[in-house]
């Protein structure tokens, strides 16, 4: 349906192209994923240095700051930025992203109520620690990561520096760079209007 100058435009980007996947910079990683997102995600309302006082759907509690970590959904993006947010994740990896051999005092009574829930989750497959988060790669704050979620009309894409430790949710695409300048160069592509022609000609349209 596309008037035949645009789809000869858009078939010659194409092929001098290459697929992102195939790139050095490789194929883009799924964000985190719960499985029961009552019992990781949480308000962050204050507290202290060490424990911080947290709040989800009327619950309340304290949890050790040092699991929690800010989040991202995909539908909070916006083109060059990520909003800030009192929303936060507990984080139950340790720095290798592996899940903690136990849980603290604070986070083993905030997640108990729903152990039995988390235990049947389906990605745990009958094995690992019952509090383990899934696809917790994405996470890695090692290198800069551009980051973009599902789009509507426009792609929006933003960048998270080395060291920034808020973890992208399943909503959320990632594509960790060894180069920043990399980074920056795929956010600005995946921001601009040339992407989101493309995008909208070739994309497969959603539910809604």
């Amino acid at each position: 349906v596309l008037p035949n100058e645009v789809r000869a435009a858009f078939d010659r980007l194409r092929a001098r192209g290459h697929p992102l996947a195939s790139s050095r910079l490789g194929r883009a990683l799924l964000g985190v994923k719960c499985g029961f997102n009552e019992a990781f995600l949480v308000n962050d309302t204050g507290g202290d240095r060490v424990l911080a006082a947290v709040e989800c759907q009327g619950r309340r509690g304290t949890l050790e700051r040092e699991l929690l970590r800010p989040l991202l959904r995909g539908e909070s993006l916006q083109a060059w930025r990520v909003p800030p947010s009192s929303r936060a994740i507990v984080w139950t990896h340790a720095d290798s992203g592996s899940p903690l051999g136990a849980l603290p005092p604070a986070a083993a009574r905030w997640l108990a109520p729903w152990r039995r829930r988390l235990r049947a989750r389906s990605d745990l497959r009958g094995t690992g620690s019952w509090w383990m988060l899934f696809r917790t790669e994405s996470a890695d704050c090692a290198r800069t990561r551009v980051v973009w979620g599902d789009f509507g009309r426009v792609p929006r894409a933003a960048i998270l520096p080395a060291g920034d430790p808020t973890v992208p949710l399943n909503s959320c695409y990632v594509l960790p760079c060894d180069d920043p300048v990399d980074a920056l160069a795929l956010a600005a592509l995946l921001n601009s209007p040339l992407a989101a022609a493309f995008l909208n000609a070739i994309a497969e349209p959603a539910r809604g």
